[in-house]
């Protein structure tokens, strides 16, 4: 078997990568303190769906959509950052931007608006556009501009290449520090409060959740202050695998694309 591994990929923008790797080395010390060791650096390369299905993960990170969709037999959560969004601990959301104040309903009805998102598998930036509709709506593929990244999608909107885009709210923290793109667009709406993002194990791993826990709530409360206001990390929660089962739920998933 693979070396144990970690992987944090969500937020781990360039500007941010060197914080993510001083709390990554506080939690490996915490793990080793408890007899778990683990491959020293985050893993960085690679396909994150791959990773997900590893069997060597030891901790990961997945979006909330692809827990439920496809992963819930697979792996066990087991917590989930708290970015201190309002809400529950733990909890985070979506914002809806647009190129200067644009009604996000009316964009989503205006056959002509082209829709910037970061994934159809993503929670935050596809399946919470279904809370701007009031009845189901199927939109052709043409509507939409795929990005691969919430980066990019404020890139999108602030090129005028999207007239509307929703942006997971901790992605969103990061552009207003790091992204010159977000000064050029507006926050137009936010969607409500859902469970944020589950940290993963694979099921050889599944009886040791609890110190896995443990070592990354250690591991936040010794980061230094700066290193933790980068991340906006104001601490951990715990994560089950029914806090997701909101997703499933409607309004989610009353926009969709047309076969």
């Amino acid at each position: 078997m693979t070396k144990p591994f970690a992987a944090l990929p969500m937020y781990d923008w360039p500007e941010v990568s060197r914080a993510w790797d001083i709390l990554w080395a506080l939690a490996r010390e915490q793990l080793s303190a408890r007899g778990i060791e683990v491959a020293g650096a985050l893993a960085r390369d690679g396909d994150h769906e791959a990773q997900w299905r590893d069997p060597a993960l030891l901790i990961g990170q997945t979006c909330g959509w692809p827990f439920v969709s496809a992963l819930k037999d697979k792996v066990t959560p087991f917590a989930r950052f708290d970015f201190g969004l309002g809400g529950r601990p733990g909890d985070y959301h979506s914002v809806y931007i647009t190129q200067g104040y644009r009604d996000p309903r009316q964009l989503i009805a205006d056959g002509s608006a082209l829709i910037a998102v970061n994934s159809f598998a993503s929670q935050s930036g596809f399946r919470a556009l279904s809370e701007l509709a009031d009845t189901t709506v199927q939109l052709p593929a043409s509507r939409f501009l795929a990005t691969g990244g919430h980066r990019n999608s404020i890139k999108a909107v602030a090129g005028g290449r999207a007239q509307l885009a929703a942006i997971d709210a901790q992605s969103w923290r990061l552009a207003l520090a790091h992204e010159p793109a977000a000064a050029c667009v507006t926050v137009a709406g936010h969607s409500s409060n859902v469970p944020g993002l589950p940290l993963i194990t694979a099921p050889a791993f599944a009886g040791r959740t609890d110190d896995f826990f443990e070592a990354m709530n250690t591991a936040i409360e010794l980061l230094p202050a700066g290193t933790r206001e980068s991340l906006g990390l104001a601490g951990v929660v715990e994560a089950r695998a029914t806090d997701y089962e909101a997703l499933t739920r409607p309004p989610f998933g009353t926009v969709s694309v047309l076969p």
